[in-house]
């Protein structure tokens, strides 16, 4: 009897954390897919433009990433069920200093990303005005190239090689081909066979 009370009790058993925020990032975009986007969005998931062409509609991208989520959430799930991230031990773990310390670092160096990526394009478009060489706002050559990839390319590239190097301790040649490769693939995705998309951040200008 004691021996299979110990069997119990050495049994993992789902962390409700982990648990929880599964079913949270689930629920979250299964009421984004089902409630928010249908009453939300006009357009649909595919649209004709106005030659004929089949392209993405207003809800194609928020569509991609409702699913993802789902999908991400239900592994997060399926994981917590089967204990695959608790300690042997038994003991759960707690939220420390160190996890606060690591968050801000994170979010400072994709914060700096981010502000790279959304102000680098139109302050190098002011200072070529400001020089002369260049004549028009960047609202006027967010779909002009170069200008419309500065900001993408450079904040993308910084960002994500600054964490990459952050996790390896290094920088590797490997990790920048992939940087760019990514960046490249996206950037023909988007702008090349999207013809109605724009990289971001020149939407919001």
């Amino acid at each position: 009897m004691s021996n299979n009370s110990e069997a119990r009790r050495d049994k993992p058993t789902p962390d409700p954390w982990d648990l929880g925020f599964g079913v949270v990032i689930l629920v979250a975009a299964l009421a984004a897919l089902f409630v928010w986007f249908p009453n939300d969005i006009n357009g649909g998931f595919m649209q004709v433009s106005a030659i004929g062409r089949r392209e993405p509609g207003d809800a194609f991208f928020p569509i991609i990433l409702a699913l993802l989520l789902a999908g991400l959430g239900a592994i997060q799930i399926a994981f917590s069920l089967l204990g695959r991230t608790l300690r042997t031990d038994g003991q759960r773990p707690r939220v420390t200093g160190a996890n606060l310390f690591f968050m801000a670092r994170f979010l400072g160096v994709v914060g700096v990303g981010l502000l790279v990526m959304y102000w680098l394009g139109p302050l190098t478009v002011g200072l070529l005005n400001a020089l002369g060489l260049l004549d028009g706002t960047y609202r006027q050559f967010t779909d002009t190239a170069p200008y419309k990839y500065i900001g993408y390319v450079v904040g993308g590239f910084a960002m994500t090689v600054a964490l990459i190097v952050w996790t390896e301790g290094e920088v590797r040649r490997a990790g920048l081909i992939t940087v760019a490769l990514i960046l490249g693939g996206s950037i023909l995705i988007f702008d090349g066979l999207l013809t109605n998309v724009l990289l971001p951040p020149n939407s919001e200008f």
